[in-house]
């Protein structure tokens, strides 16, 4: 009931009180963060201006939030969802050039998983082999912040094996490097 000065005055209460509430029950946030993915999926209907401010916000504040509890393909959601009405064009010219590649990196992915599944195998190491295309928002961020075009981005794909043991991890590197 107090009598705020601004909208983002407003708006910083309203955080302070989240994490007030976060120190005392973490699902808090994870109930904000999905309310946050749900206001980006359909942040379209509304006006430029206020889809901008609302990305911007999400960048900022709920991203990094989802980033620090690994929450991650709820983060590149909302990376991309956030970079598609910061920035349009370059949003949409990254969709381009990536469909145009995104079979081909598909396969080699596929490639690259099952190489190293059978190499693991012939080894006696027991893990968990998962393969991702990069999102776009990440390409964005290389290419603007290592001033970089997109032909010039080579990790396109990403590949994390999960071992039990730190022996294991560095017999999977040792896979890795030959």
């Amino acid at each position: 009931k107090i009598p705020f000065q601004s909208k983002e005055e407003q708006q910083a209460e309203n955080l302070r009180k989240m994490f007030l509430a976060m120190a005392k029950d973490l699902r808090v946030i994870l109930i904000k963060l999905a309310d946050r993915l749900h206001n980006m999926r359909t942040l379209i209907h509304l006006c430029p201006e206020r889809q901008r401010k609302i990305a911007k916000e999400t960048l900022e504040i709920y991203t990094p939030l989802a980033h620090r509890l690994g929450m991650w393909s709820i983060k590149w959601e909302m990376e991309d969802l956030a970079l598609r009405f910061l920035d349009p064009d370059e949003y949409y010219r990254l969709v381009d050039l990536i469909d145009v590649k995104r079979q081909e990196r598909e396969g080699n992915l596929k490639v690259v998983m099952n190489k190293l599944s059978q190499r693991l195998e012939e080894m006696g190491i027991q893990g968990e082999i998962h393969g991702r295309n990069k999102h776009l928002y990440g390409i964005y961020h290389k290419m603007k912040y290592k001033d970089k075009e997109f032909d010039e981005i080579f990790d396109l794909m990403g590949v994390r094996v999960l071992v039990d043991s730190i022996k294991d991890c560095y017999g999977v590197l040792g896979i890795v490097h030959t």
